[in-house]
């Protein structure tokens, strides 16, 4: 983490919850291969409750982003939960699940590798539940 990063969130007295969902936000970034995570208001100059909050990284020449938030934790869980969503695991190749209700797939979803997967295959195959714990988001399976 930047040193800008650690100013940011003592400057807006995040609380500590507030901060690891930041950490993670940033961690998962760097480990999906995506670059440049970005978090910021939408408007300058205006206390962190009262901005509308954008966060973005840049995945293999396209810009992930989500934006109008209330708070920048909660920006930052968005973009996780949007790299998330549809992704393969890393670990077991199963389709990530962020609850226990199960995975979401986007009809024919292009993954990283050049694979895609459809409807049916994403229901015939393993899912993996990934969720937050403090600064990170784990993967259930383990490996």
């Amino acid at each position: 983490m930047d040193e800008g990063f650690g100013d940011f969130m003592r400057e807006n007295k995040l609380t500590p919850e507030q901060q690891d969902e930041l950490v993670a936000c940033a961690d998962l970034v760097g480990r999906s291969g995506a670059t440049e995570f970005s978090l910021a208001a939408l408007e300058e100059n205006v206390p962190v409750e009262q901005g509308r909050w954008w966060a973005s990284a840049m995945y293999q020449g396209a810009r992930i982003a989500v934006e109008e938030h209330t708070h920048p934790a909660a920006a930052a869980r968005a973009l996780a939960e949007r790299l998330l969503a549809g992704a393969r695991c890393t670990g077991c190749s199963g389709l990530v699940a962020l609850s226990s209700s199960g995975a979401v797939a986007f009809g024919l979803t292009p993954m990283a590798d050049g694979s895609s997967w459809d409807g049916s295959e994403a229901g015939r195959r393993r899912q993996c539940l990934w969720r937050r714990v403090g600064a990170r988001w784990e993967r259930a399976c383990g490996r």
